[in-house]
């Protein structure tokens, strides 16, 4: 793979991280701005985002250390991201068919007239996309991490972890002590 190939994929994988894990702040913003309580298959969802995105910022991470990233801890994070996005389609498909019988409401305010959890779906079926094109082009060779990825790579690391936290918390605040939580949750059971 070319050296400018490999620069636009690295940074491409930056973009993909930040990009999921803005879309799990837009929980946080739903759940926090707006009053919405997200629901089991809610949070399995978001529990699937950040699986699918272990395996991307475990190469960040590895691009750091090292400065390349070996074929096989390339393709073995590319299959982390397509297991946690295959997990994830498959939650996201049977809430939207949950919710696909005429008249009824869905759960949730819908945004741009879809459903969080059709978001969700479209996420999935994207990143499974991305991957399939970014295994196109892998090469036999390592991937060279530039070093003008450092402070990039360091954001996208901590951001990540930040909402990855962030989650847990939240998540135990709306289930508390307790290992179920409702269909329809209405407050936080750890504050109750």
């Amino acid at each position: 793979m070319a050296l400018w190939l490999q620069h636009a994929v690295v940074f491409g994988l930056h973009a993909m991280v930040v990009v999921v894990t803005g879309v799990l702040c837009g929980g946080f913003y739903v759940q926090f701005a707006q009053g919405e309580f997200p629901c089991p298959l809610c949070i399995l969802e978001r529990m699937a985002m950040i699986l699918a995105m272990v395996g991307p910022v475990g190469v960040i991470l590895a691009g750091l250390r090292q400065g390349e990233i070996e074929p096989a801890l390339w393709a073995r994070s590319w299959g982390m991201l397509i297991l946690g996005a295959l997990i994830g389609l498959v939650i996201s498909a049977r809430h939207v068919l949950l919710h696909i019988a005429p008249g009824d409401p869905g759960y949730g305010t819908p945004l741009f007239g879809l459903h969080l959890y059709t978001w969700a779906l479209l996420v999935f079926v994207t990143l499974l996309a991305v991957s399939g094109v970014i295994l196109l082009f892998a090469g036999p060779g390592a991937i060279v991490f530039s070093h003008r990825f450092r402070r990039l790579s360091r954001a996208v690391v901590v951001f990540f972890g930040i909402v990855v936290l962030a989650n847990a918390v939240a998540v135990f605040f709306e289930t508390g002590f307790s290992l179920f939580l409702s269909d329809t949750p209405t407050g936080y059971r750890l504050l109750e």
